[in-house]
């Protein structure tokens, strides 16, 4: 990966397509979408964030991305239903090391779409960016002990565990124990 990659990629965030979803840039309109699952206590328990305590807060973030796009920055797609134009989550990028070839991937799905498979989707193709696109030579998953869903979401996409870092980063008040996953371009491309 190198630098160039990376800015192309991030300063003109391409929509991405799946059979079900549109992946693209966050947009002013969508925060009432956004405040719907971003004020849910079920949907931060193991993320860093609380819960979005209004829509002014939720602007708040989508302003945020909005401004890392423009600085092409590493930023997130909002995952869109193209059956209804409703955003039911997101899936991108929460760093990058463009020396190491590296970068680490998070998503979020409002719990109304859990188990529906529409993460697969957009977990796919923000994957195949990573690797295909950016050129990235590792991807990693960092999840917080105890999000059982998440681990297996890993495993079954084909990631391995490589580690646990033992109460290594402060989760709302406490130490947690983060475990991380990783998967190399090589085994990507098996």
């Amino acid at each position: 990966m190198n630098d160039l990659l990376y800015r192309n990629l991030f300063s003109a965030l391409p929509e991405l397509s799946t059979e079900r979803l549109l992946l693209r840039p966050y947009r002013e309109e969508d925060a009432c979408d956004v405040n719907e699952y971003t004020s849910t206590e079920e949907v931060s328990r193991y993320l860093r964030w609380t819960p979005h305590l209004n829509l002014r807060e939720t602007k708040g973030y989508i302003e945020f991305m909005r401004k890392r796009y423009q600085k092409g920055l590493h930023a997130d797609w909002a995952i869109v239903l193209k059956s209804t134009g409703k955003v039911i989550g997101n899936c991108g990028f929460t760093s990058v090391d463009v020396t190491n070839e590296c970068c680490e991937l998070g998503y979020v799905l409002s719990p109304a779409y859990w188990g529906k498979g529409y993460m697969d989707e957009a977990f796919s193709a923000v994957l195949s960016v990573a690797f295909r696109t950016l050129e990235s030579n590792r991807v990693v998953l960092r999840i917080l002990e105890g999000n059982e869903p998440s681990c297996r979401f890993a495993l079954r996409h084909g990631f391995r565990l490589e580690g646990r870092e033992v109460d290594s980063l402060m989760v709302k008040g406490s130490y947690r124990t983060v475990l991380q996953y990783a998967m190399l371009k090589s085994e990507y491309e098996k």
